[in-house]
């Protein structure tokens, strides 16, 4: 015969059995509500892959487009979870010394599969907009040497001073540049910034001011 539970002893173990069945589904509701976003990378201008849970920190979607043109042209597109605090959407472009340009577009959203299809890279105009920046564009090394004037044409009314640490697919470059930028560009400041996963950049300087007037000499005005 077995030992009979005492009264209170009786009452605990029925209101854990009846806790543990909540708990158990409390988790698994908790698991299914994780935001999903469609996740790819891609040397093209559009991509697409299967939906993956996001972390919990990570209640965004993100698409980056891009587009650079250092000797040719090189797309690049990528899709994924995102912290909030790290989405700055909107597009925007800079051209550097050397006909150098980096031409992308960067889109949040926050339901599942939201970051599904594609977004434009933005086209910036040649026709000069009156305004002129210093130029330059290196790599491996973190400062420019020799600037020179650069005619800014479209909507590039800005000039841009960076110099830092560029991921991109698990290539790492550093750079020093400074050069024409369309306003979006100026959200860009010193520290880390992911833009996407597998897109990291960690800026040791960013400087962002309106381009003087050409003719009128070269700085802040």
């Amino acid at each position: 015969m077995l030992p009979r539970c005492p009264a209170h002893c009786s009452k605990h173990l029925g209101t854990m059995w009846v806790a543990l069945p909540l708990c158990l589904l409390s988790a698994l509701l908790a698991t299914g509500s994780a935001l999903q976003c469609e996740v790819c990378v891609s040397e093209e201008q559009s991509c697409s892959g299967p939906l993956q849970p996001c972390a919990p920190s990570e209640g965004t979607c993100v698409t980056v487009v891009a587009r650079f043109r250092p000797e040719g042209s090189l797309s690049y597109t990528a899709k994924s979870c995102l912290e909030p605090k790290n989405c700055e959407p909107g597009p925007f472009s800079v051209t550097y010394a050397h006909n150098v340009t980096v031409r992308a577009n960067i889109a949040c959203c926050d339901t599942d599969g939201c970051n599904a299809g594609a977004i434009p890279v933005p086209t910036v105009s040649s026709i000069p907009n009156g305004r002129q920046c210093p130029s330059c564009f290196t790599l491996w090394t973190g400062s420019c040497k020799d600037n020179e004037p650069l005619a800014c044409t479209g909507a590039e009314d800005h000039c841009v001073e960076e110099s830092g640490i560029f991921e991109l697919a698990g290539i790492t470059l550093k750079k020093a540049a400074v050069g024409c930028a369309s306003p979006g560009a100026c959200v860009k400041r010193a520290g880390e910034k992911k833009y996407a996963k597998g897109v990291l950049e960690w800026l040791f300087q960013a400087k962002c001011y309106p381009a003087p007037r050409a003719g009128g000499g070269i700085g802040e005005p």
